[in-house]
């Protein structure tokens, strides 16, 4: 990479250049002294000057010429509009040498005699354009794009500026005032002018010199020369004797066309020089990176011929770049499927279109015949009409290794390896399809371990993890190999029995589950006895719907130990008395949200390192008269099944955004996070809900946190993706609550506009003692860093929690190691302490959120 720096910094010097330039200013000294000196007496031959005008002035037009076409035809380059300008400027000035030149006495008269007069105009003319094309140019700033049209006028209008000049200087040179008068010499007015185009390039050298910095690379000594020669050569051309053809005549001109030539250097290397050295660098560079691509690359025609392959390419396939070149591209794949791809690729060729990674799930055939997973973006152009493709080749060994390590974390269960809830669920639903279709019964098995919390309490959770893996074992010893376990949670396990010819079928690996588990588990040097209970329900007798069979066979485990524990249930339809248990909640609830008896409570986020509160989680309470204090997974779930959710929902939101505002307006602004229910979330006018609540209380969308779990943004991807862009857009942040805890998937995830995750507190229990939580949450944190979004730990209870969580980069968490949630009067009162704010913090914060009544929708 350093050639292609070297090229890009490198100052343009040219030291013979500079040397001829400095030797030409310095003779200009002796020279003008002898020519005022000895002017009247050094008279040139007429027609040796005659001939030696014509050729110094064709050179000169040429020289124009040459200015006009670099300059109009400048690629890539940075000051385009002033290089471009300048190549216009100067086709008139060699426009007007050759008028000039043609009006010259001595020439053939040009549709007028020729006079010196005549001559002179043009010349002045020429001189006045040139100084100005020069002192404009120098004066430009970076303008790079200049379009056709706008080159085509400026064009247009150089070119009847010189018409109009050619049609006074030959149709009526009388009527321009006298400029040289035979027998006396120049008049007062052209030696006036020629201090004029003097001053102008004076001018253009003192502009160089403010913008030397500026135009370092653009040949700032040639600029400099070019105008310093033009100032010399005009000093000659005020100190013409009575006869024009004389010694400051001839050197004036010598001294032009030295001005010329380094004003031409100067736009070739601006306009043509430099801009190919970039191109140079920028293919060097783009060698470089093709290089050290991680990446493999290839440039295929049509044919699927290799035409470049970069190194990545040789670690990838095990052939060489100089093998590739030339080959088929169809190497890369089994015999049995080129014939295939050939007729892919000509459909690629006749309609090409781009495709980016992450699209299709792909496999190369390596040199030594292993398969390697690899994932291909295409891209395509044409040259000269003939198509290209270039395709993009990335291993994805290791990360198909990650996803599958993260995959069986997300469908087991870390401590026992048996199939988590989510993978249980999924495995239900096909089987209840796969029974209808064949008729077939199907029994599900709840089963609670007894007395462990007992056991986990008295000898700790090392000794009650050990117990949950033996009894695992043991349950699966049982079973047949397609009935599936899984640990649901906790102490809880499933069974999923299929294929049944009769539901008896269950009772007999019920009472076989019973038993294995009644035997003593041998822990801590001792025998210990736990047992279980075990609830079943039946497919299709009791349900047809998986989410009916897991509830009836939970109630019926709880009627199992309800029994004496030990033993196994049936579900019955007396079961149904829970069911009124929760609308008699539901009644309650509906209660308190009309005379607002619920409240928002907020638990504190704090920043790991610093351990300032950085944000909180608003938490809804609910203190029932009779009841007393009700868990919110007590009614919650009879809020989601009876629809109070979704104005429950709302209240919940309105609140906490006026207490984002009211917390604003106190001047210690909080983020608060909001819990989204799923129904919530299904809602296709969701962003428009939270934006007009946004805009009611006056809250920013900066300061609410929108949590949703993982399997509401798994569930519909496509309507999740459309709601959460939505929301991000309007300024709101996004977390990614209970992560882990249900199955997701990972390719959806990367591509959702999720800010935060939020490890779950059953991950956080036992940390760091338990090896499974602390692997857990270890690839969760990673996972989070790898797609660049920020961790919140739920649950954080000890101090060896925390230590662990800063251990490994987790940035957040909130538990009762800091503070269980609490009113927002409490915690405003937290908040004003911490910024040193008075009683008016303190109002502001807490009096200006009102009570909001709830509307109940029903």
């Amino acid at each position: 990479m350093k050639s292609g720096q070297s090229l890009t910094s490198e100052l343009h010097t040219h030291p013979y250049q500079s040397a001829i330039g400095l030797g030409l200013l310095v003779l200009a000294v002796p020279l003008l002294w002898w020519v005022q000196q000895w002017a009247h007496l050094v008279v040139l031959n007429a027609n040796g000057f005659v001939f030696f005008h014509t050729a110094i002035e064709v050179f000169a037009v040429v020289v124009a010429m040459l200015i006009f076409v670099t300059g109009y035809r400048a690629i890539l380059s940075i000051r385009k509009s002033a290089v471009v300008l300048l190549g216009i400027m100067f086709l008139g000035v060699g426009l007007l040498d050759f008028l000039h030149l043609m009006s010259y006495v001595g020439m053939s008269d040009a549709i007028s005699p020729n006079t010196p007069h005549k001559s002179i105009f043009f010349w002045l003319a020429a001189r006045l354009l040139g100084a100005g094309a020069l002192l404009l140019y120098v004066w430009l700033g970076v303008v790079a794009e200049v379009s056709t049209r706008r080159k085509r006028f400026a064009l247009a209008v150089m070119l009847l500026v010189v018409g109009l000049l050619a049609a006074i200087g030959l149709l009526f040179p009388e009527r321009v005032p006298a400029l040289f008068v035979s027998g006396v010499g120049l008049t007062p007015l052209k030696i006036g002018l020629e201090w004029l185009v003097i001053a102008i390039h004076l001018t253009t050298i003192g502009v160089l010199w403010q913008r030397r910095q500026v135009l370092q690379r653009e040949c700032v000594m040639a600029l400099v020369f070019a105008a310093a020669l033009s100032a010399v050569s005009e000093l000659f051309f005020t100190m013409l004797g009575i006869i024009d053809k004389d010694a400051a005549n001839a050197i004036g001109h010598a001294y032009k066309v030295a001005a010329y030539l380094y004003l031409f250097h100067a736009t070739f290397n601006e306009a043509m020089q430099r801009p190919l050295q970039r191109l140079e660098v920028q293919h060097l560079r783009e060698k470089l990176s093709l290089s050290a691509a991680p990446d493999g690359v290839l440039w295929v025609d049509s044919r699927g011929q290799i035409l470049l392959a970069n190194p990545a390419m040789e670690g990838l396939s095990g052939y060489t770049t100089q093998e590739l070149v030339g080959q088929n591209v169809a190497i890369f794949l089994p015999e049995h499927l080129r014939a295939r791809h050939a007729e892919l690729m000509r459909n690629h060729f006749t309609t090409p279109h781009s495709r980016a990674m992450g699209l299709m799930d792909l496999k190369l055939t390596r040199r030594d015949g292993q398969m390697l997973p690899v994932d291909i973006a295409l891209g395509h152009w044409e040259d000269e009409g003939t198509p290209y493709a270039i395709a993009y080749i990335r291993d994805l060994t290791e990360r198909r290794e990650f996803e599958e390590s993260l995959k069986h974390q997300a469908t087991h269960d870390e401590l026992t390896g048996l199939p988590n809830r989510g993978l249980f669920r999924l495995k239900l639903d096909q089987t209840l399809a796969r029974a209808e279709r064949a008729g077939l019964h199907v029994a599900v098995l709840f089963i609670d371990l007894d007395f462990f919390k007992t056991i986990n309490d008295s000898f700790g959770h090392s000794t009650g993890d050990a117990l949950l893996v033996q009894a695992g074992g043991r349950m699966r010893s049982v079973l047949r190999e397609h009935d599936t376990l899984a640990r649901m949670g906790g102490d809880e396990f499933a069974v999923l029995l299929v294929d049944l010819s009769t539901p008896e079928e269950a009772i007999g690996v019920a009472n076989k589950l019973l038993t294995s588990l009644k035997t003593a588990y041998f822990l801590k040097a001792q025998d210990v006895y736990s047992g279980a209970s075990v609830g079943l329900a039946y497919y299709p007798d009791d349900a047809r719907t998986s989410e009916a069979l897991l509830s009836y066979a939970d109630m019926a485990m709880y009627q199992a130990k309800a029994n004496g524990r030990g033993a196994y249930a049936f579900y019955s339809k007396d079961m149904d008395q829970v069911a009124h248990d929760n609308m008699q909640l539901h009644t309650l609830l509906k209660e308190a949200m009309a005379r607002n008896g619920l409240q928002l409570h907020y638990q504190p986020q704090v920043d790991i390192e610093t351990g300032a509160i950085v944000g909180a989680e608003a938490l809804l309470r609910w203190f029932d008269p009779v009841l007393g204090h009700i868990s919110p997974a007590q009614f919650i779930p009879v809020a989601e099944a009876t629809g109070l959710i979704l104005p429950l929902s709302e209240w919940v939101l309105e609140t906490a955004c006026q207490q984002i505002a009211a917390w604003t307006q106190a001047g210690t602004p909080l983020r608060i996070a909001v819990n989204f229910s799923a129904q919530q979330f299904r809602q296709r006018n969701l962003p428009e809900q939270v934006r007009l609540v946004l805009a009611r209380t006056g809250a920013l969308a900066q300061w609410l946190d929108i949590e949703i779990t993982e399997s509401m943004a798994m569930t519909q991807p496509e309507q999740a993706h459309e709601q959460l862009e939505a929301l991000v857009a309007m300024g709101c942040r996004l977390a990614l609550d209970d992560f882990g805890t249900g199955y997701s998937s990972l390719a959806y995830l990367k591509v959702l506009p999720i800010h935060k995750l939020k490890i779950d507190k059953s991950f956080m229990d036992g940390i760091p003692e338990d090896a499974s939580n602390v692997a857990i949450s270890r690839a969760i944190i990673a996972l989070a860093k790898s797609l660049g979004m920020t961790l919140i730990a739920e649950g954080v209870e000890t101090d060896a929690q925390l230590g662990f969580l800063r251990q490994y980069g987790c940035e957040t968490y909130q538990g009762w190691l800091f503070a269980k949630a609490m009113t927002a009067a409490t915690l405003t009162e937290r908040l004003c302490a911490s910024t040193g704010a008075g009683l008016k913090c303190l109002k502001d914060g807490v009096q200006n959120v009102t009570k909001l009544p709830l509307t109940i929708g029903l």
